[in-house]
């Protein structure tokens, strides 16, 4: 279960943080004080469910599930609040739960437990299968791709493209689609805007700040690993 977690208080985040991690079939995907950089990056992160504040300084609780639903109509919002003048009106904006601060343990297994009663769909399908082709569009023309022969998978501008030693392509889906369809085959998220194949990495080399870049085989272009991912990619590559 993909989850992102959002609140202007840094305080009630580290707390979130502290009991979701309690709970192994969450991955917490993003953690947030601002809900405009939360839908920025929605396609990005790709959160099954996202357990949000209401009063917030940008967009309000109920402003910000308004534009997820219009975004993907599949993320659940389990809202946050001190507050409970807004429990009907929330419940008609894609809201699985209302949850009143503080925030317990007890109180978040209630929602995961709501959750599996009503059956829900948590995982995105598909996200645990090897894909065994990527189709990707040049012009009028589509081709087929084996995801071993593609090093990496970058965002320009919102536009998503598969990088190979020979060639480039458009692919539909966001790179989050890509990074949960390729996870099977070697393929790991490094930077917001990167996806890269393990195999075909050919040279890491450190840069500023603690962060890497990365060039695969035949290609010349500088892959960033950033801050962010830098643990988990020297973890899986045995740094």
């Amino acid at each position: 279960m993909r989850v992102a977690i959002l609140d202007d208080e840094p305080l009630i985040l580290e707390q979130l943080k502290y009991i979701l991690n309690q709970f192994p079939e969450i991955e917490l995907v993003w953690e947030s004080t601002s809900s405009l950089d939360t839908l920025g990056h929605l396609d990005e992160i790709t959160p099954d469910i996202i357990f949000s504040d209401i009063s917030m300084p940008e967009l309000n609780g109920l402003e910000f599930a308004e534009r997820v639903w219009e975004k993907d109509s599949d993320i659940r919002i389990a809202f946050i609040t001190a507050y409970g003048d807004y429990a009907i009106e929330a419940y008609r904006v894609n809201t699985i739960d209302y949850i009143t601060k503080p925030v317990t343990t007890q109180k978040i297994r209630r929602t995961l437990e709501k959750i599996n009663k009503l059956g829900m769909p948590v995982v995105r399908q598909g996200t645990d299968e090897t894909l065994d082709c990527i189709i990707g569009r040049k012009g009028e023309k589509y081709y087929i791709v084996k995801p071993e022969e593609g090093c990496f998978i970058k965002v320009v501008a919102r536009d998503v493209f598969l990088v190979t030693a020979k060639d480039t392509y458009q692919l539909n889906h966001t790179i989050g689609y890509w990074e949960n369809r390729l996870k099977q085959s070697g393929w790991l998220r490094c930077h917001k805007s990167y996806v890269v194949n393990i195999y075909q990495i050919k040279e890491i080399y450190p840069m500023f700040n603690s962060t890497f870049n990365v060039r695969t085989r035949g290609c010349d272009e500088e892959i960033p690993i950033s801050r962010t991912y830098v643990k988990m990619v020297k973890s899986v590559l045995g740094m």
